[in-house]
């Protein structure tokens, strides 16, 4: 299996990138298209470990209407990793490179061989990013429109914004700080630790306001570059606060020098 930084916005659809540069081709679908399926097991993943690069962002639909009203006969086949059924994206080797295959309909199809059902036939890997909703990590986007995702334990691939519309859902490249901004709290991955909370944004030399406690509860209110002002309250026991503890304001680095995201979420939220 084959093996930039994002701007701050809700996502990323073909549109707002390679404007300026010539898209590849939509290469052929596979002959015949298999028939649409819902992937429901062999799914790895679903929660990121601290080891794993998080990469710049994720892959989902760009229509989440569906998780307003789960229950729906229409919309509950697409929760989930169900979503997949009605996808279509070609991946290919390297940008600019060899076109290698599809992921359409719930399947893996190589050029050339039989379609791989998709946790059936193989393992594939997602992360639960809402609470009703998977999707693939984006490990990094290029200039040019070429993004690099990850969709199985061991294995990359890449393709290109101008073709997340291929299939009967458009797809879009969520940015980590437009997703986290949305959830009721984030969490340091990094367990155990203090982290400083700063006045202003932007160096590690401003004025340090205190030091945020592993028993706190961290909720986001904005994002600048590597930096979230957030309020905090501490010390509490998961989303309840002690008698006495303080709530504070001020900004935290959620992001290191290399754009590695430090903190995640729990999609169920309090």
């Amino acid at each position: 299996m084959p093996s930039a930084s994002l701007p701050s916005s809700s996502g990323v659809s073909r549109d707002r990138l390679a404007q300026a540069q010539t898209p590849p081709p939509v290469p052929p679908q596979p002959d015949p298209v298999p028939a649409s399926r819902v992937p429901t097991t062999g799914i790895m993943g679903l929660t990121p470990a601290i080891e794993d690069d998080l990469g710049v962002g994720h892959l989902r639909p760009e229509d989440l209407s569906f998780l307003a009203n789960p229950d729906s006969d229409d919309n509950r086949s697409l929760l989930g990793a169900g979503w997949l059924q009605s996808a279509a994206i070609p991946i290919y080797i390297e940008p600019n490179g060899n076109h290698w295959g599809w992921i359409i309909n719930g399947w893996l199809v190589p050029n050339g061989q039989a379609p791989i059902a998709l946790g059936q036939d193989a393992s594939f890997l997602m992360w639960q990013t809402y609470p009703d909703l998977m999707s693939f990590p984006v490990k990094q986007l290029r200039e040019d429109g070429w993004f690099q995702f990850q969709y199985t334990p061991a294995g990359t691939a890449w393709a290109h914004v101008d073709h997340l519309d291929l299939g009967a859902i458009d797809l879009v490249i969520e940015p980590w700080e437009g997703r986290f901004a949305e959830v009721e709290q984030v969490a340091f991955r990094q367990h155990g630790l203090s982290k400083s909370l700063y006045s202003v944004p932007g160096s590690e030399r401003a004025s340090i306001l205190g030091l945020v406690g592993p028993n706190s509860l961290i909720q986001p209110l904005a994002f600048e570059g590597d930096w979230m002002l957030v309020t905090v309250t501490q010390p509490t026991d998961g989303c309840s606060a002690f008698p006495g503890a303080s709530t504070q304001e001020g900004w935290m680095r959620w992001r290191n020098e290399e754009q590695g995201a430090l903190i995640w979420f729990d999609p169920q939220g309090c």
